[in-house]
């Protein structure tokens, strides 16, 4: 699926390192699995700082012993769509791997089974324990003979296959029934050996109500109606062998737009591509996946296999658990990617992000299968790589490297405040837990390093051994180190080692000086990471990038660090104007470097690197001089800048405060980017004035900024800022329209921000159904981060609501019901959220619960002392008030006897 978690997705909208902020505000689409909410660094572990990535209860999950292999599933569905029911008919061919096999089991999770029977018809005994199916086969078989079962059952389930319906709060959702597999859920809704390396060709038979549509994997092989019952009957095959979690169906009222990716398909064919959505979406699915036949022919031929499957459709459907899902030849995206012209300057690399993702998936996932899903690194890894590859053909080198810094400082959150792991892990409650922030950002930093490490030439000559090697396969991770080894001749043993079998990164100390009089400039790097102790951090081997801006010239140096410290030395023919540590950013690390404050002004105005000028500025903001802000103003303000710069410099004037860093920030509110008044919104939002509030109430006025995404910024820092005018201009934009409720969830946002108990009916009330899910997921948010702020009644009735979401009927709200309990903070909610999580069927919810209820726990653990330092931090107030109280007395009796200029007078 698409990198992050519900409300955690790390897409381009956020701007200048202020992404976590803004996906914490529920401003932008939450649209992907995996990560905080997929990986359980939900709200409170940010508070709480690093824990074990294992839970209590956690245990090592091995392999799965495969007695069978399964070669065809055939299914049959049909649907009664008032009672949420499907029948099914499940024809499964498979050879045993070793002679006497007796019996075969399925998963089967809370399936009624009706009957089983062999291909000839004969019935087969079987037994059913809820979430197994097992098929008593009578005499042992060989393996030199298939064996078929058919399986008759019913279904009403309640993960794997989902209906969608109106109903009198949502009066105009559509109808529609859609699946989602990964990672073991398929079994919800047909008997299978639900498990990743297990692939196998299929075909999906369903029948819907006339009128409908019905999308799967492969070929459509046949359409037929019935008009006297108005039923009509898809029928696809997919030729291809692929695991059970990728068999998709998605049927209901639909619109479709057809196109193809010349010369993509094996032969050099074409390869017909079409997007799928609700009706009247024709315009808006264009704008949100109209990029893919680019896309589909630039992974064809960089990859060196073409696109493997028969076609490739993308279908948009309403309320998705998940951003996006790869299910091979046709994936499953949220509606929340398709939106208007208005929208489009904001959300167009974000949908292409995605998109790129999900097609890499093809490859990555689907002819090439992780075989466990602890090496599940090998799927999304390399799809969130390859679509930051695309941003690289598409956009330029400094987006792609942008791209990259943004995705590292996501994994570095949660490795400082959730928990740091391998890449490969095998201690988990159940997959979707190590669906996270390593496992796509973290991986995709790591293959972007083995290609610095071996050069472009053979980095893509690896790649296509190891794709073309082991295609419709499956894989664990050394056969990857295999592939590359193989290509490359290069050894890889000490990459592997400190990159995938080890968690963190290096923390790198830098320091220059230079000697004129031998002209030679000396650069000492220390590796101050611990690794006494810390099984998963090591002193790391990598090469690393110096480089010099001289009068005469740029230089750059490549050093090898393989010691806990180095001394290099450099001759130059003049001393440099600035220094530069890793200046591309090639190497996941943290980096302590203090150059002074006139050298990064100069690598601000000269470094060909955009990310080495976003670098300079992030330290130019922590300096906080006023020429250093001089310096930063001139570059927010250069139209001819990059956005990305430019945006980056917006946060860095953000943590400085100043009344010349507000007037930069509030004139680019009139930038002609979109990004970069974003950015300014939401750094104004630093700032605790009346006059950075009334900048942004003037962004709201009227019809507002004519970016909904923008408006939406400017609410939730205008809330932020607690200014005086905030409470009444957040409220009167309460209900503007906007492309996923966005402004009403940034009014949301800034009223939780904004402290005000006033607030808190408001945000009750977006709470219930009827309200857009956006906005109800901002308000239960806010009630987190306002409730502290209330007396205890108003508290409790927060917790209370909160809790009662924890039972919502929507996923999204019950993750962030417990994502802002974790943020309120009140133990009492520990049960509540223990309970959810014990009964919770999603593992994500499920994590998140547990997670919120350890750190809640353990504040209550803490509470004698918190509450004694609470109570020295209250005594320090009284006398702080005190002595400013007896201050003012002074300098109003001071005032009063004071003469005309000034001077004090005579007694």
């Amino acid at each position: 699926p698409s990198p992050r978690g519900l409300g955690a997705v790390n897409n381009r909208l956020a701007g200048a390192g202020r992404a976590e902020r803004e996906r914490g505000r529920g401003l932008l689409p939450e649209v992907s699995c995996g990560g905080l909410l997929g990986g359980g660094g939900v709200g409170s572990a940010a508070l709480e700082g690093r824990h074990p990535f294992a839970l209590p209860g956690d245990r090592p999950v091995w392999g799965r012993d495969r007695p069978f292999a399964v070669e065809h599933i055939a299914l049959e569905f049909s649907f009664n769509l008032a009672r949420r029911e499907l029948r099914g008919v499940a024809t499964t061919t498979f050879r045993p791997r070793a002679d006497g096999l007796r019996e075969a089991v399925f998963d089967a999770r809370e399936l009624e089974v009706e009957s089983v029977a062999d291909g000839s018809g004969r019935a087969l005994p079987f037994r059913l324990d809820g979430r197994s199916l097992r098929v008593d086969l009578g005499r042992p078989r060989s393996s030199r003979r298939r064996i078929t079962t058919v399986v008759r059952y019913r279904a009403r389930p309640r993960r794997g296959l989902y209906f969608n319906a109106p109903d009198p709060d949502y009066p105009e959702r559509p109808r529609q029934i859609w699946t989602q597999g990964q990672a073991e859920d398929s079994a919800y809704y047909f008997p299978c050996f639900d498990y990743p390396g297990e692939k196998a060709t299929s075909e999906v038979t369903a029948t819907v109500p006339l009128g409908w549509s019905v999308l799967s994997n492969g070929r459509l092989v046949s359409r037929r109606e019935d008009r006297r019952r108005r039923r009509v009957t898809y029928h696809w095959r997919q030729e291809r062998p692929h695991p059970a979690y990728l068999i998709t169906l998605v049927a209901g009222e639909m619109v479709s737009v057809e196109e193809s990716a010349r010369g993509a398909a094996p032969g050099g064919g074409d390869v017909p591509v079409a997007y799928h959505g609700p009706e009247g979406s024709e315009r808006a699915l264009g704008r949100a996946f109209g990029r893919t036949p680019e896309m589909v022919r630039f992974f064809s031929e960089r990859i060196g296999v073409p696109y493997p499957w028969a076609k490739y459709d993308t279908v948009a459907v309403a309320d998705f658990i998940f951003g996006g899902m790869e299910n091979t030849s046709a994936t499953t995206m949220t509606d929340v990617l398709l939106h208007d012209d208005r929208a489009h300057e904001d959300l167009a690399e974000l949908c292409d992000s995605i998109t790129a993702h999900e097609l890499a998936h093809q490859w990555f996932g689907d002819l090439l299968t992780c075989r466990e899903w602890s090496h599940g690194w090998l799927n999304e890894s390399f799809a969130t790589y390859f679509d930051s590859l695309w941003v690289e053909q598409s956009r330029g080198w400094d987006a792609f490297r942008h791209d990259l810094r943004e995705k590292a400082k996501a994994y570095f959150s949660e490795d400082a405040e959730s928990y740091r792991r391998p890449l490969v892990q095998n201690v988990f409650s159940e997959p979707i837990d190590i669906f996270d922030r390593h496992l796509y950002e973290r991986g995709a930093q790591v293959l972007d390093m083995l290609r610095y490490v071996l050069g472009d030439q053979l980095w893509w000559r690896a790649i296509a051994r190891y794709v073309s090697h082991h295609r419709e396969g499956e894989v664990l991770t050394h056969d990857l180190q295999r592939a590359v080894e193989e290509a490359t001749g290069r050894n890889l043993d000490w990459f592997f080692d400190q990159w995938v079998w080890k968690g963190g990164h290096p923390e790198l100390r830098a320091t220059y000086s230079w000697d004129q009089e031998q002209r030679l400039a000396t650069v000492r790097v220390a590796q101050e990471q611990k690794t006494d102790g810390d099984p998963l951090t090591s002193i790391y081997r990598m090469p690393l990038e110096i480089a010099f801006r001289t009068e005469q010239g740029h230089h750059t140096r490549r050093v090898e660090l393989s010691e806990p410290s180095h001394t290099f030395v450099f001759a130059l023919e003049g001393e440099p104007r600035w220094v530069a540590i890793d200046p591309a950013n090639r190497v996941l690390k943290r980096l302590a470097f203090e150059p002074g404050e006139a050298q990064l002004r100069a690598r601000l105005a000269e470094d060909d690197e955009a990310v080495g000028r976003i670098e300079a500025a992030e330290g130019l903001g922590a300096v906080g001089s006023p020429e250093a802000v001089e310096a930063l103003a001139r570059t927010l303000a250069s139209e001819g800048e990059s956005d990305l710069v430019r945006a980056a410099v917006a946060s860095a004037l953000g943590t400085v405060r100043s009344e010349a860093a507000r007037a930069a920030l509030s004139d680019a509110l009139g930038a002609a980017a979109a990004r970069v008044r974003r950015a300014a919104a939401t750094a104004l939002g630093e700032s605790r004035d009346d006059a950075a509030a009334r900048a942004l109430a003037r962004r709201l006025s009227g019809r507002g900024d004519r970016s909904y995404y923008v408006q939406a910024a400017a609410a939730a820092s205008l809330g932020a800022t607690r200014g005086r005018v905030a409470f009444g201009a957040l409220r009167r934009v309460l209900g503007r329209p906007a492309h996923n409720d966005v402004i009403t969830a940034g009014a949301l946002t800034g009223l939780g921000a904004l402290r005000d108990p006033r607030a808190l009916d408001t945000l009750l009330d977006y709470t219930a159904r009827g309200r857009h899910p956006n906005a109800r997921r901002a308000a239960a948010q806010a009630l987190g981060r306002l409730a502290p702020f209330c007396d205890e009644g108003p508290r409790a009735r927060a917790r209370e609501r909160l809790v009662e979401l924890l039972d919502d009927d929507a996923l999204r709200i019950q993750l962030q019901a417990a994502s802002a309990l974790a943020e309120l903070g009140d133990a009492h909610a520990a049960p509540a959220l223990q309970r959810a999580a014990a009964r919770a069927l999603d593992g994500r919810l499920r994590r998140a619960c547990r997670v919120a209820a350890r750190d809640l726990g353990e504040r209550a653990g803490r509470g004698g002392q918190v509450r004694a330092l609470t109570d020295e931090v209250e005594r320090l107030r009284q006398r702080n008030d005190a002595l400013r109280d007896r201050l003012d007395a002074v300098e109003a009796r001071l005032r009063e006897g004071s003469d005309g200029d000034g001077a004090p007078s005579t007694p």
